[in-house]
């Protein structure tokens, strides 16, 4: 039976029904409704948004986290929302105005996926949401359908293996809250499109993953897809090695446990872990085992020479100072200027100063006045279908014609790359997606057009959030070149 009943207030009363956000602070709520409507038009990614708002004194630090949640988990699982509050809406989901779609995926959100929050909580503050964005109408509409989701909970928690499926939504590894009435695909009758619907991919990016890799192992990419990431931790060892970071963290309060990729895993609670003194410090830098295998495989060492030519916020590059110890040259260029200030704030928090950030219209001239080239490295813009737990925003922006396009890019990055490089130097490519026409097709592209460059080595990883949290990794690709 549904365990989640709709109380009165503690003190007794309803909570007062137009609540309206202060003035000075937005709610958690508020702000996470505000993001979302940028999200949905493209403007910015959440964190940025989230970022934005701490750094602009609009949004509580204390609030950040709940906000964090929220926004993270209604993207997160946007279609599973979509296609469980569309049976609710009498004429359509479609119909609904946006705003109130991001009202009532907050409410839904909440009341399915968090334990920790008051079923009351959860409705009231949307109604009042519904209210300020369309009057008492709305109010009356949003109060209506999350109250039959709430009365409609046959049981808050269920083991999978135990579950309708069609009935049922899952919330974790383990547990499902089924309802009374059917609200997703028959898998018997179209797998596809329940897995989709009830991970909330795109159906179309899950059957081209069931193609290319089966059905289990895309099972496999869209349990990873739809979970709350582990954050990992690479200990900056210019400063400090993994055992070190973990016994820090954990005098700061932090869950840290020790990874197979000698890092270091925070499973728990993250909040405050960028406040921490331990950040602070330079004695960590957030970063998957998957993106750290790439530059490992470049075997560096010091005194050496690399051109970075999408370096980014400089995890990667920072992660070659380091190997290289801090001895040597890295060019770090990229296209968009406040990745490149970021950058510059990283080497100094790390402690690097291996690393001289380039524009990207004077790299060639940079490259031009070197005296050796070891490396280059091409950490190219991509999909980012192989870390959709960090970016699950990134799901929704993916298209046929997204990846014709960022395969244009990525080779004309690896062309350029090719123009820039000396006798002996070697490239690395590499990227965060598990698309073929990002990944084996853009290598095969190149080596058409540069009969003089030879293959090294080549990896594909698929993302997996099976197994202990220190274990979990994303997906990516990476090969390797040199003129033969």
């Amino acid at each position: 039976m549904n365990s989640k009943k709709l109380p009165r207030h503690p003190s007794g009363a309803r909570p007062p029904r137009d609540q309206r956000p202060p003035r000075d602070k937005l709610p958690a709520r508020w702000a996470a409704l505000r993001i979302l409507s940028d999200l949905r038009e493209g403007r910015r990614t959440a964190r940025e948004s989230i970022d934005d708002l701490v750094a602009n004194a609009q949004l509580a630090p204390q609030e950040a986290g709940l906000t964090t949640e929220l926004v993270m988990g209604v993207v997160r699982h946007r279609l599973t929302l979509a296609k469980v509050l569309g049976t609710y809406a009498v004429h359509g989901w479609q119909r609904v105005s946006r705003q109130l779609q991001h009202i009532l995926m907050i409410g839904a959100y909440q009341i399915i996926w968090l334990d920790t929050v008051p079923d009351f909580a959860a409705v009231n503050e949307a109604v009042n949401q519904a209210r300020s964005a369309g009057g008492s109408k709305a109010a009356r509409f949003v109060n209506a359908i999350l109250r039959q989701l709430l009365r409609d909970i046959e049981a808050q928690r269920v083991p999978c293996a135990e579950a309708d499926l069609v009935r049922a939504i899952p919330v974790s590894e383990t547990a499902c809250l089924q309802l009374r009435r059917p609200v997703l695909s028959d898998p018997a009758v179209n797998p596809t499109a329940h897995l989709a619907e009830s991970t909330s991919h795109p159906t179309w990016l899950v059957g081209r993953w069931i193609h290319h890799f089966g059905r289990e192992a895309a099972e496999a990419i869209c349990r990873a897809g739809m979970r709350r990431p582990v954050v990992q931790l690479r200990p900056n060892r210019l400063r400090i090695d993994a055992e070190g970071l973990i016994n820090r963290l954990r005098a700061e309060g932090f869950q840290a446990e020790p990874t197979p990729a000698d890092g270091a895993a925070v499973p728990g609670n993250v909040a405050g872990l960028m406040r921490s003194e331990a950040f602070r410090a330079g004695l960590f830098q957030p970063q998957d085992p998957t993106a750290m295998k790439a530059v490992e495989h470049m075997d560096l060492a010091p005194g050496q020479t690399v051109v970075d030519l999408c370096a980014g916020a400089g995890t990667k590059a920072t992660q070659m100072a380091e190997i290289m110890k801090d001895r040597g040259l890295i060019l770090a260029s990229d296209k968009e200027t406040g990745r490149l200030d970021q950058l510059r704030a990283n080497c100094e928090r790390l402690g690097v100063t291996a690393i001289r950030v380039v524009p990207s219209d004077a790299i060639e001239a940079a490259v031009a006045g070197l005296d050796r080239l070891d490396w280059i490295l091409i950490d190219a813009p991509c999909s980012n279908t192989g870390v959709l737990a960090r970016r699950p925003e990134a799901r929704y922006r993916v298209d046929a014609r997204t990846l014709e396009g960022l395969a244009a890019i990525q080779l004309g990055l690896l062309n350029l790359a090719a123009r820039l490089a000396r006798p002996g130097t070697r490239l690395l490519y590499s990227t965060c997606s598990l698309e073929p026409e990002e990944n084996e097709k853009v290598a095969a592209a190149f080596a058409r057009e540069h009969s003089d460059w030879v293959m090294t080595g080549s990896e594909l990883t698929l993302p997996c959030s099976d197994g202990p949290p220190a274990t979990w990794h994303d997906g990516g690709y990476w090969c390797s070149w040199a003129r033969t």
